[in-house]
């Protein structure tokens, strides 16, 4: 029975920090009390925001440009919140109109770019980093989150372009964690086929941050691929003292000791994996190991009864 080869490819999107500033002068004349209630409304929609009211903050954001449709960081704001509540279209809708006010405004190009990438336009997500990067070409969410974007475009070569940009420069966000962007330049590296440089990514991210459950889990994928059956069991097995729940490594593991003779383990495993699947809603990879289950099972069946006969 084959393998089944898949890598856990989550990504760590960035979502930019809120931010306070006001937007530009007004292009159209606006009453002092107008500009003064859309502060309070905005200020308001940040406290918001902060406590996770997301549609409280909403309702403050949308009166504040109501007040002062000229206002760049209401748009941008409100924007961030769309985002959280999945709805991507207004989310694009409010940032398109912030840059219209501002045009160096580059948390809404950020922002634009998240969106981008939630609904798949990956290409128009690349173009929104970029510009944030023509105007500050060491801002490492553009870097970051444009990388992930070339990931899924198969652009390896063009994401660890981007990484090795990040880790190049010395002086990091402090917002970075380094084994999240070894994670995934090492990715980067598998889907090229560069195992070593992948193992080797994948290890140093261990080396950072020692409960690392994704890094663990990707060096398990990368070793079974080359064949060190006992190391990719042994980093499954790590990924699952971290995260017991991660259905994946459960099934990759049952696979590997399916291969191994161990039988009564890998049924165990692959027990486990069906039931987080479950639980998880993911009943496309429930049903499929429930085939594999019941595989093994036939299997051990008719080689008990030719054992017998």
């Amino acid at each position: 029975m084959n393998r089944f080869d898949r890598f856990l490819l989550s990504i760590g999107i960035v979502v930019t920090v809120l931010f306070l500033s006001f937007s530009p002068p007004m292009k159209i004349a606006t009453a002092n009390s107008d500009i003064g209630n859309a502060k309070k409304f905005f200020t308001q929609g940040i406290a918001h925001t902060e406590n996770q009211n997301y549609k409280q903050a909403v309702e403050n954001f949308t009166k504040a440009i109501e007040l002062n449709s000229n206002f760049a960081s209401a748009y941008s704001n409100r924007c961030l919140v769309y985002l959280q509540l999945g709805k991507y279209d207004q989310a694009i809708a409010d940032c398109t109109e912030a840059i219209k006010i501002n045009p160096e405004n580059i948390e809404a190009n950020l922002n634009i770019g998240l969106a981008y990438y939630e609904i798949g336009n990956y290409q128009q997500a690349i173009v929104e980093y970029t510009q944030v990067l023509n105007q500050n070409d060491n801002d490492f969410r553009a870097l970051y989150n444009r990388g992930l974007a070339n990931f899924e475009l198969n652009n390896y070569q063009e994401a660890i372009a981007d990484y090795n940009l990040i880790l190049a420069n010395t002086q990091q966000d402090a917002n970075f964690n380094q084994a999240d962007i070894y994670n995934e330049r090492g990715l980067a590296y598998l889907m090229s086929k560069n195992m070593h440089k992948a193992k080797a990514d994948f290890s140093y991210a261990i080396s950072i941050d020692a409960g690392n459950s994704r890094a663990y889990y990707n060096r398990g994928c990368v070793c079974s691929k080359m064949g060190n059956i006992e190391a990719a069991m042994a980093d499954f097995s790590k990924t699952l003292k971290l995260n017991p729940h991660e259905a994946q490594a459960y099934l990759n593991r049952g696979l590997l000791r399916q291969e191994s003779g161990l039988y009564q383990a890998a049924m165990q495993d692959l027990q486990a994996a069906a039931k987080c699947f479950c639980d998880r809603g993911n009943m496309a990879a429930y049903h499929h190991t429930q085939a594999l289950i019941n595989g093994l099972q036939k299997w051990l069946l008719s080689s008990n009864q030719i054992a017998i006969g």
